[in-house]
């Protein structure tokens, strides 16, 4: 076995949604073209009356992270092959029964995106492996980039959000934010916000299926669970303290775990980003899942922590997920996961995109996540009504991980 190509991804979301799965899939096609020409492809699983609440899955957002489309293509065989045949999933030591399948199908939208940087991944698996941009060119004018080793001209998808996109005005400028204005940088945000077709075909994605709650973006390396938000430590008191508040621009993105944090300075210390007390349980309770499921899999132990506890970002998607409905109610709450899979390995190449053999596991314990997730945000909604139900689902006894520094060479969301 070896990692699916480009084509290969493609074909497989197209099987997914053959004549025998038509009653509960849809193969969408993204309306934007990449920079090289391709046309991306998305399925939607629900079968019956609308949706109530959806989840919406992302991958390959980067392109040298060559599993995650896999993991998502994996997810999507075994969902629409155990629901049609009505059985159960297991996934290691990890399973859900065929009635849960049927929950999660008859209950959710659940939208799966699994390659949202086809170019970058082509350039990836046939060029230069640790490429982890999009393709687009040089602007005219612009000083050549070096090339090879992952260097080369291009956007960072993952900066280019319309999520505090503009960080050096919207954060302090002592703060250790994993973004870049130098388009040869791998961390380049783009001319502009949302600027980039690949950015533009997730978004229009959500746009389409109101009924998404949740959204989790495939990562690697890192085996940490990440919820919102990425930019500052979370606070639940203060809602006027904010992302959309120009009151803190430069005063964010120096969280309390910096070591260069000097609380004398209450611009650099004291911001911290708004999240509702009933949103950051949720977040926890349903990283905890996923974590329980992973270790159930292959006895793996991932972390679960805010995303800034891996380092400061801007323009990222799950933190645009997440926003959305602070500037705009009407769009519904989207709350938002970042995971990162696998381990690190000797060698950085490897650690992005392991021996095949070594990657089966990770694909099992991370579909065996996502199906977990899935399964508690369906029995979630599908719950009837009672007068003291909140919007969070109910905590569980287990504890999620406290947020934690980074490790230099980690994660690379």
């Amino acid at each position: 076995m070896s990692y699916l190509n480009v084509a290969e991804v493609e074909t497989a979301l197209a099987l997914a949604a053959r004549p025998a799965n038509a009653g509960f899939t849809q193969l969408i096609t993204l309306p934007h073209r990449t920079w090289e020409g391709r046309t991306c492809s998305a399925l939607r699983i629900h079968a019956g009356p609308p949706a109530r609440a959806g989840v919406y899955l992302l991958g390959g957002v980067h392109a040298r992270e060559w599993g995650s489309p896999d993991i998502l293509i994996n997810f999507v065989q075994l969902v629409t092959d155990a629901y049609r045949s009505g059985t159960g999933i297991t996934q290691g030591g990890a399973s859900i029964s065929a009635a849960q399948v049927r929950q999660i199908v008859d209950t959710l939208d659940v939208v799966v995106f699994p390659q949202a940087n086809p170019d970058g991944r082509h350039h990836s698996m046939t060029v230069d492996p640790m490429w982890r941009k999009n393709r687009r060119p040089a602007d005219p004018g612009q000083p050549p980039c070096p090339t090879g080793d992952g260097q080369g001209p291009g956007v960072d998808i993952n900066r280019n959000y319309d999520f505090l996109w503009d960080y050096t005005t919207k954060f302090s400028p002592n703060a250790p934010v994993r973004t870049s204005t130098d388009p040869c940088e791998e961390i380049y945000l783009g001319p502009g916000a949302a600027s980039e077709p690949e950015t533009a075909n997730v978004t229009w994605l959500l746009d389409q299926y109101r009924s998404v709650t949740h959204f989790i973006d495939v990562h690697s390396f890192g085996e940490d669970i990440l919820y919102n938000w990425g930019d500052d430590d979370d606070q639940t008191t203060t809602p006027s303290m904010n992302f959309h508040n120009p009151a803190y621009d430069d005063k964010r993105g120096v969280p309390d775990s910096t070591p260069a944090n000097d609380p004398a300075k209450p611009d650099a210390a004291k911001y911290r980003e708004f999240i509702p007390a009933a949103d950051l349980t949720e977040a926890i309770t349903l990283g905890t899942t996923m974590r329980d499921a992973i270790q159930a899999a292959h006895g793996r132990r991932y972390s679960v922590k805010s995303a800034v506890g891996l380092y400061p970002t801007s323009g990222t998607s799950d933190d645009w997920a997440y926003s959305r409905s602070f500037l705009d109610p009407a769009r519904g709450r989207v709350l938002g996961y970042t995971i990162e899979w696998g381990p690190q390995r000797a060698s950085i190449s490897k650690s992005f995109h392991p021996n095949y053999p070594d990657m089966v596991p990770i694909i099992e314990e991370i579909t065996a996540a996502l199906l977990a997730f899935c399964t508690a945000v369906a029995s979630h909604t599908a719950a009837p009504p009672h007068a003291d139900q909140t919007t969070a689902i109910p905590a569980q006894e287990s504890p999620a991980s406290t947020p934690a520094e980074a490790s230099t060479g980690q994660a690379q969301r």
